[in-house]
């Protein structure tokens, strides 16, 4: 994953997300990745350069309390609700409206 295409938002709640974007070419899909407990968005790199140069638009974030993101000591603000919110924050600011999100936990 290429160090430029990686950017910072700061979400509604005034959080800042960090995150890989490239936009998609042509009619292609944006597909948003979403890592688990405990990685960060490279763990995603091989699929990042597979989709990638097949087209595909990219959105990679770190999630919240890993890698370049903000991370928050209150508990509270970790809820998935929240979470959603701050990942659709990031897709407004790109103005992607439909993604295939793809995603892991352990």
């Amino acid at each position: 994953m290429n160090a430029t295409s990686y950017k910072d938002l700061t979400s509604s709640r005034g959080l800042n997300y960090h995150y890989y974007f490239v936009p998609a070419q042509d009619s292609k899909h944006t597909l948003l990745f979403l890592h688990g407990f405990p990685n960060t968005s490279n763990d995603w790199r091989h699929q990042a350069v597979f989709f990638g140069a097949k087209g595909y638009g990219l959105i990679v974030p770190d999630m919240l309390g890993y890698g370049g993101t903000a991370k928050p000591a209150n508990a509270e603000e970790y809820k998935a609700s929240l979470i959603v919110k701050d990942v659709i924050d990031i897709l407004d600011g790109e103005k992607i409206q439909k993604v295939i999100v793809i995603g892991h936990d352990w």
